[in-house]
């Protein structure tokens, strides 16, 4: 489970302390298994295993003079997905919620649609899970309900018109959405539209937008690959510069190939040297024979050994 420590004095955030002595308090606390990570907020993101760390760590007041909280995660310790079914188009969230809840199920919300000017209900709903992984399939009453991902719409900040965080955590400019100006909003804007995230002639909350198509491919993968945005992100845009290294570690490892003048890894050290020159084949002794005892070998081996030196001559070696 995740947990977010949280400094009561709003003038010094946990950031502001030594490391050393907050990861010292923790491990005193926690043990040795945990995680921690420094939020944007300056407050710690904290990853624990343990039931009986979730109550040390929310009994946790003090973290040297400074007066600490701790609390669950909104949204880490959950997962959503979506079921389709007809037959519960009439039911209400509140029902949904206590039908499914020995499933793990803490929450229902619809999804509708405006027609018309109207909102309609569908018979899509939204399930949130209080599990790390989705269930294949959720029991409602007889019906056997197939749980799809839910990938939601990307966050756009309604304070600067980026994505990527809400307008509590913004320190851009304010943006006017329609024509990307900052010095009015977009209420009170008559000028043509223009994106502040890619420039086109649409406004920043247009979903023709290819930073928006682009943020929700990020998110499908996310929530595909069950990974974090920053990681979901990194794949999609090496996957689109068409990366090597990425190349590589999808298709596997490549077959080795090693010049006779140039040695191309260090994998290729101590290979036998190959060349495009036909070359005498050769049948080799099945163990390996030193110069000692190369010596003493009868005059058959000796002719051997003679061939072998005549077949890697000093001009075939690398420099």
């Amino acid at each position: 489970r995740f947990f977010v420590l949280h400094s009561d004095d709003t003038s010094t955030p946990l950031s502001k302390l030594s490391p050393f002595l907050v990861a010292k308090t923790l491990q005193n606390t926690l043990g040795a298994k945990y995680e921690a990570k420094k939020l944007f907020s300056g407050d710690l993101l904290v990853e624990i295993y343990e039931r009986y760390q979730a109550t040390a760590l929310l009994n946790l007041k003090m973290i040297h003079n400074l007066k600490v909280t701790a609390s669950a995660h909104r949204t880490l310790n959950t997962i959503r997905g979506v079921i389709s079914e007809d037959d519960l188009v009439t039911s209400t969230e509140e029902e949904i919620v206590e039908g499914l809840s020995t499933q793990g199920v803490v929450a229902a919300k619809r999804i509708k649609i405006r027609k018309d000017g109207e909102e309609r209900p569908t018979k899509h709903v939204i399930l949130t899970f209080e599990k790390n992984s989705l269930p294949p399939t959720v029991k409602a009453g007889y019906i056997n309900c197939k749980v799809r991902p839910y990938v939601p719409n990307p966050l756009r900040c309604f304070r600067c018109q980026r994505y990527g965080h809400g307008s509590r955590a913004c320190r851009g400019r304010e943006t006017c959405a329609r024509c990307s100006g900052t010095d009015h909003t977009a209420d009170d804007c008559n000028l043509g539209y223009k994106c502040v995230n890619c420039n086109g002639d649409h406004p920043a909350y247009s979903r023709s937008c290819n930073h928006f198509k682009k943020e929700k491919e990020i998110l499908a993968l996310k929530v595909k690959e069950n990974i974090t945005y920053q990681e979901a992100k990194r794949r999609l845009s090496a996957f689109q510069r068409g990366s090597f290294a990425e190349a590589v570690s999808s298709r596997g490892p490549a077959p080795s190939k090693v010049s006779v003048a140039t040695q191309v890894s260090f994998s290729d050290h101590g290979k036998p040297l190959q060349s495009s020159t036909p070359r005498l084949k050769l049948t080799l002794p099945g163990h390996s024979i030193s110069a000692a005892k190369a010596a003493e070998a009868p005059s058959r081996t000796k002719d051997l050994g003679a061939a072998v030196a005549m077949e890697v001559t000093p001009s075939s070696r690398p420099p």
